[in-house]
């Protein structure tokens, strides 16, 4: 999903001209601290933070000095928002074309619907996590083995190596409530079965392949 597909048009941004004290109103009422700013032309200009509007010395947005706006353009994946929101700890994102004309902003909530629709985190199903060195990291031939078994996925998670691990663990959800053949098709292909859930929401995995994600939404 891009973007430009998930935007919200309900947050306005911030205006030059806008008092510092109707700043801070917004950013109350829609739960930010960094709000975008926009030109007279409706062009992304910049972004203020709520410690930057109390601190400031003047009465308009304009007097406050601007940080370099974290924004994506409509044509990005949801992922580079998610990605930046972990970076920058943001709650909200501007969306611009390439022109850098203000389109409307994404939010964390938004993100994380547009995740969970993704990898139908709704839906029930069965979890299988395979073990994976670099060098064998191959998907085709799993998902081979998965599909013979009869079964079908519904989503892929990839969980890179971290610290002193060295392996990538690939959760896949399923459709079927016993994953106990695919387990042993995969097994006698060598893989490294690194767990084996049935009968569990693919949530429950998912947000905790996702836990840099989920660590700071508040909702």
């Amino acid at each position: 999903m891009l973007t430009q597909q998930a935007l919200n048009t309900e947050i306005v941004p911030l205006c030059l001209e806008d008092s510092v004290q109707a700043a801070l109103l917004k950013m109350d009422e829609c739960g930010a601290n960094t709000l975008p700013v926009i030109d007279d032309g409706e062009r992304l200009a910049g972004q203020v933070t709520r410690a930057e509007l109390e601190e400031s010395p003047g009465e308009r947005v304009a007097d406050v000095e601007m940080e370099e706006a974290v924004k994506v353009y409509g044509t990005q994946h949801v992922f580079e928002a998610a990605r930046l929101m972990l970076q920058y700890e943001l709650r909200l994102l501007p969306v611009i074309d390439g022109e850098w004309g203000y389109r409307g902003v994404i939010t964390k909530q938004k993100v994380l619907e547009s995740l969970g629709r993704m990898l139908n985190l709704a839906k029930q199903g069965s979890v299988i996590t395979v073990q994976l060195d670099f060098i064998d990291f191959t998907l085709s031939e799993m998902v081979h083995l998965i599909e013979t078994e009869g079964a079908k996925i519904l989503g892929i998670t990839v969980e890179t190596p971290a610290g002193d691990d060295n392996s990538f663990h690939v959760s896949f959800k399923l459709n079927v409530e016993d994953v106990s053949r695919v387990a042993s098709a995969l097994r006698r292909h060598d893989y490294r079965v690194a767990t084996e859930a049935r009968n569990e929401s693919f949530g429950m995995d998912m947000e905790s392949r996702a836990d840099e994600l989920l660590r700071y939404l508040d909702m």
